[in-house]
């Protein structure tokens, strides 16, 4: 009988495997909620990640500021993957194997067809004798058992459309988040700032891939029963035929003896070079009733962390003040690699993973400079280059089923600029990613634009909003909003987003509690 294979269910499944794209995106709570800003807003111990040039753009008095710990979490879903894969598993996947093994009054095609071979051997037997009566008899009885195939087939056909066009829509889909921990001490300065910095992030990037053997599978199921059932009314018809005259001859009991022993030897596989068997000796085969299904679930993870120091100086060019600051950092990135049939899926855990792991060091290069305009200095303008160094990280080689899955995680060097405006109690901040960032892996790449808003009310609560898209994307933008508490120096900041549309296509949280003095 066909099992429950987990189609679905594994797809289901990957939703707590999700992954992100690496884009140009901190996980600080007060950049999240303003948008993902900070080129040049970020202000002393947030200024290493996003432009070390910020540690001179502080004011004179300005001491020495703290940030851990530094939380944050993501998750994507760009195709809206979650939402389909749980249809499949609560009404679509049900129904097709309702309809294939029975459900409430239903039999289900399986037991249909296993009735249907019954009543095709009574037949046989009925022929045997050469007695037209108990021919007619049990040809009546074929016809009603004909009538019961040919009703479920209907509902087959209808739960196999639904369940492949599902499967079809999220093949290759991806879903994603990432897990960002962090934490920094900053000294800002005018002549000479210096801050250290701590930060992982965790990168997942998952999808499934609907094998053409296992389409080609589903949609065999219902010309493979078709054929038998034309077969068995042509069989039928030549009986009505025979024996119209109540009489039977020795030439046609012989005709239909051979017309139902054809009919027993019947089978059908998928087309193709490498044909599965669906329908062999009159009843499903066992790869039809119990499928082995070779489509898979693809997992790439990439862990990076980064140990940096940060220094900047404020520099007159021309009688203009501009703060530079360089970031060297050394980085260890480790590639985790899964990939196993659906079937499987369920039974990954941390192990597998680790099996696969590959770790890599990696020296890299943050450089930023910002300048302030006007009179008042409140204007800021900013722009970075991080991971100028770059670097290509491979993952695990693997083969399933004759299929081999291999690649490489790239850090390329990512570029942004920034305007902020840095008032009183009021601060508004514009970013925009220059160049495209490519994904992790299967997800789709991004550049942003973002633009945040601060209100600083009385040095004591900071109210934050922000509006980020992703020019490389449709549909991919994300609203934020934040809530700061600042007593004493002592910082407690939260943040979330969420698509404003459809919150399950990308959302997530961010928190850090920080000591300014």
């Amino acid at each position: 009988m066909m099992k429950r294979s987990l189609l679905a269910v594994a797809v289901t499944a990957i939703t707590a495997q999700a992954a992100y794209a690496a884009p140009f995106m901190p996980m600080d709570a007060r950049g999240l909620a303003m948008g993902n800003t900070g080129v040049a807003s970020a202000k002393r111990a947030h200024a290493p990640a996003y432009n070390p040039s910020l540690l001179s753009q502080g004011h004179e008095n300005d001491d020495f500021a703290l940030l851990f710990p530094q939380l944050g979490v993501t998750a994507a879903d760009e195709e809206e993957l979650a939402d389909e894969a749980e249809l499949i598993s609560d009404v679509i996947f049900p129904a097709f194997e309702a309809a294939i093994e029975g459900a409430g009054v239903s039999a289900g095609l399986d037991a249909n067809l296993d009735t249907l071979t019954v009543r095709i051997g009574e037949l046989e037997t009925a022929i045997g004798t050469g007695n037209v009566a108990q021919i007619n008899t049990a040809n009546n009885n074929l016809s009603l058992a004909l009538n019961d195939v040919d009703s479920d087939l209907t509902l087959t056909q209808s739960s196999i459309s639904d369940l492949t066009n599902s499967l079809n829509s999220i093949s290759g889909s991806p879903l994603s988040a990432r897990l960002g921990l962090g934490g920094a001490l900053a000294i800002p300065s005018k002549k000479f700032a210096a801050a250290v910095s701590i930060s992982g992030t965790a990168n997942v990037s998952a999808r499934v891939d609907f094998s053409p053997e296992d389409s080609r599978l589903l949609n065999s199921y219902v010309p493979a029963a078709q054929g038998y059932i034309d077969r068995t009314e042509a069989v039928s018809q030549l009986i009505d035929t025979s024996t119209s005259d109540n009489n039977l001859t020795i030439q046609e009991a012989s005709d239909l003896n051979d017309a139902v022993n054809d009919l027993q030897s019947y089978s059908y596989s998928t087309p193709g070079d490498d044909p599965i068997v669906i329908f062999q000796n009159g009843a499903l085969s066992d790869t039809a009733s119990d499928p082995d299904l070779k489509s898979t679930v693809d997992v790439v993870v990439a862990a990076v962390a980064d140990v940096a120091i940060s220094f900047s100086r404020e520099f007159d060019i021309k009688g203009e003040k501009v703060a530079i600051g360089i970031t060297p950092k050394l980085q260890k990135i480790s590639t985790f690699h899964y990939v196993d049939e659906v079937d499987g899926f369920e039974d990954v855990d941390e192990d597998t993973l680790k099996d696969t792991q590959k770790d890599y060091t990696k020296f890299n290069l943050d450089i930023g400079a910002s300048y302030r305009l006007g009179d008042s200095g409140k204007w800021m303008v900013g722009v970075v280059g991080k991971n100028l160094l770059g670097g290509s990280f491979d993952y695990e080689t693997i083969t399933v089923n004759g299929k081999t899955y291999e690649g490489s995680v790239e850090l390329n060097p990512q570029f942004r600029a920034g305007v902020a405006y840095n008032g009183e109690w009021t601060s508004v901040a514009f970013d925009l990613d220059l160049v495209e960032n490519d994904p992790v892996a299967f997800e789709a790449p991004t550049q942003f634009a973002a633009v945040g808003v601060e209100l600083d009310v009385f040095s004591f609560m900071q109210l934050r909003a922000g509006y980020r898209t992703n020019l490389s994307a449709s549909d991919a933008s994300v609203a934020s909003i934040g809530l700061g508490l600042s007593p004493f120096g002592v910082h407690l900041d939260i943040a979330a987003m969420a698509n404003p549309s459809k919150p399950e296509k990308e959302a997530g949280i961010a928190l850090e509690t920080g000591f300014y003095f």
